[in-house]
């Protein structure tokens, strides 16, 4: 292992302060030797008394922290990555509880492969927001099974538990900072990356993490909407993505069928968080208010 900072930790964060702490301690006891890693926070303007906490915590790990104007998780992101000091970036996020062997994971598995890959790691998602997290686990957010070093599509680049060497930020283009909202930046991160520049995204199950933030399924529900409310910019981009991305004839159906009884919606949403629908009705619910969320966006574009 170098003696130097060889992986620098970015995080973005607003309005987070004790999940960020959470998080930042979860880094305190990595296997990996403080000395070669770095954590970035880029704070965009918390209300919440971040920056005042962070002034006086102390880490075995070089801890580092900018407060930004408010323009969202890409201009964050892409401001801790132009800060960093190492060649290797690891993406995190403020509410991302990390397994103590996750830095040293994600430096390995790049290793492995020259330190030039993507590499996703294994996120879960839990039941609770509650300690110990490996009480509360709900289920993997890429929930394939997968194989250790298995090559993925770019609708697996997730950032909340990846690390990219910095060459492929200034090769391909940082995070497109027009994302603003609920997201699609890292997919958007991914396809140039991945399917545009050839860059492969390595899995390994070996770097873990768990998203702290627990969702009903009615809320998920909820999320679905403003996902599809924010797809159009992906779309503008990248076209060829529509079906893939869901706006497709199979969605378009499901809406309109959907819509026209929303009383039926209603009540398969009242029985959600009784769990007594069935998987197939929970998928169109989901599929139906991402859909409605992309209509709801912009309602006179021509509809697929």
């Amino acid at each position: 292992m170098p003696d130097t900072v060889c992986i620098s930790v970015v995080i973005g964060t607003f309005n987070l302060k004790e999940k960020l702490l959470k998080v930042l301690a979860s880094l305190v006891n990595q296997t990996m030797d403080p000395c070669n890693f770095e954590v970035i926070v880029v704070d965009s303007g918390s209300a919440d008394g971040t920056i005042d906490s962070l002034e006086t915590l102390t880490t075995p790990y070089s801890l580092r922290w900018f407060l930004v104007e408010n323009r969202g998780k890409s201009s964050a992101r892409n401001r801790g990555i132009r800060e960093a000091s190492a060649d290797i970036i690891l993406l995190t996020d403020a509410d991302m509880i990390a397994d103590r062997f996750w830095v040293q994971s994600h430096y390995e598995a790049q290793r492995e492969r020259n330190f030039n890959v993507l590499v996703e790691g294994k996120t879960f998602v839990l039941t609770q927001e509650a300690l110990p997290v490996e009480n509360y686990i709900r289920r993997p957010y890429i929930p394939k099974k997968l194989k250790e070093g298995q090559q993925l599509s770019f609708f697996n680049c997730l950032s909340g538990n990846l690390s990219i060497p910095r060459r492929f930020f200034e090769e391909a283009g940082y995070f497109d900072e027009r994302y603003i909202g609920y997201g699609w930046e890292d997919i958007d991160l991914g396809y140039r990356m991945i399917t545009l520049a050839h860059k492969k995204l390595i899995y390994t199950d070996k770097a873990i993490n768990y998203h702290y933030h627990a969702w009903s399924q009615a809320q998920e529900c909820f999320r679905r909407e403003k996902m599809g409310q924010a797809v159009h910019l992906l779309l503008d981009k990248f076209p060829e993505l529509r079906f893939p991305m869901g706006i497709n004839p199979f969605n378009h159906i499901v809406w309109r069928i959907l819509s026209r009884n929303p009383a039926r919606v209603r009540r398969w949403l009242d029985l959600l968080p009784a769990q007594k629908l069935s998987l197939f009705k929970k998928l169109l619910l989901r599929e139906y208010y991402y859909y409605q969320g992309y209509q709801d966006a912009q309602p006179n574009r021509q509809i697929p």
